[in-house]
């Protein structure tokens, strides 16, 4: 059941792929599905397109220990995975808004770190961080399910899965690739890198797909952006529920205020401005959008803004293809496509 990393040959698209001080890439997968999980017949088992210096990071996470009071929000990139960062970490503390003017990073660290910086860039080892933290611990992940850590379906701690159609997800993604990542290549290189499965933490649709299938299990939520944007109160009241909490119909929206994208984009403790400098310090480079935050735009159809109809009906194949593929059923194409 280990984990292999292989290096992707140079290609015109892995070209394309590419951004400042990232230009080799591997797919990392399992040489075979866990027996001794049973949940692992409900994942695709694709492998995942990561930059290369990820490698040394695998076995880290494979050995990985989890704790049952564990909380983890996991997304594909640019599925609302700040924006539910801070709700879930709201909710399990309390509502503690003085708290919550701490760093999001602080509070909530990711595990896969490495994975979008350039090795350039100096990074604490979040591994050894994530294990010296106190209990609860909130963990978030890109990663899809095959490849976190194992004892996270043994231990089974509370998950939250955040789902996004694909056309908005790939737009964001786009922006964050450009002022993040320092993205040199042009708009339709990028659609087609997505398209190809070859963004980092893709392919898209399996990622979401595995905890679709899983999204019965008793320590899995899963929630969509749509939904969020249409009724955030509701939401926000069913992910309180899936951690034991009450909270007043009173509390409750002032949380949805807290969390509106107006507020959210400008507040500091999310928006990792500190970050964004440490790139551009670091490599010496500015960000095309001055104005451009983790949080960017937060709308629901924005692609329409952006795509073309026939690079709009690509996208609508795609996910086709993929469905069928995956033999999904009907009701994950209201996700997939808007």
């Amino acid at each position: 059941m280990s984990i292999v990393c292989e290096k992707v040959p140079k290609s015109g698209l892995v070209v394309k792929a590419g951004y400042i001080g990232v230009e080799d890439f591997v797919t990392v997968q399992r040489t075979e599905r866990p027996k001794d999980l049973p949940i692992a017949e409900k994942w695709c088992m694709e492998p995942c397109f990561l930059p290369s210096f990820y490698e040394p990071m695998a076995q880290k996470i494979e050995n990985f220990t989890v704790r049952p009071d564990d909380v983890w929000v996991i997304t594909y990139p640019k599925c609302g995975t700040t924006w539910s960062q801070e709700m879930v970490w709201m909710l399990c503390n309390n509502l503690d808004y003085e708290g919550a003017k701490r760093k999001l990073t602080e509070r909530f660290p990711y595990i896969e770190i490495g994975c979008l910086l350039s090795r350039d860039i100096p990074d604490l080892d979040q591994i050894e961080i994530l294990e010296n933290m106190p209990s609860p611990r909130f963990i978030k992940s890109h990663l899809p399910a095959h490849l976190l850590p194992p004892q996270i379906w043994t231990v089974k701690p509370k998950i939250v899965y955040v789902a996004r159609n694909a056309k908005d997800t790939a737009i964001s993604w786009y922006h964050h690739y450009v002022n993040y990542q320092h993205y040199k290549h042009t708009f339709d290189d990028f659609m087609e890198v997505f398209l190809n499965d070859m963004a980092d933490f893709s392919p898209y649709h399996s990622h979401i797909i595995d905890f679709w299938n899983m999204r019965h299990e008793k320590n899995i939520l899963f929630l969509t952006f749509e939904d969020m944007k249409a009724n955030h109160p509701a939401v926000i009241e069913k992910t309180a529920a899936f951690f034991g909490k009450t909270y007043t119909k009173q509390q409750i929206d002032r949380l949805a205020d807290h969390l509106s994208f107006a507020k959210f984009s400008k507040n500091s403790a999310v928006n990792m401005e500190a970050i964004l400098q440490l790139v551009q310090d670091s490599l010496n480079v500015k960000m095309p959008d001055p104005s451009f935050t983790i949080a960017r735009k937060g709308a629901v159809g924005s692609h329409k803004e952006e795509m073309t109809p026939e690079l709009i009906e690509r996208f609508n194949k795609f996910t086709e293809s993929e469905m069928k593929r995956w033999k999904c059923d009907a009701e994950l194409r209201k996700i997939f496509i808007l």
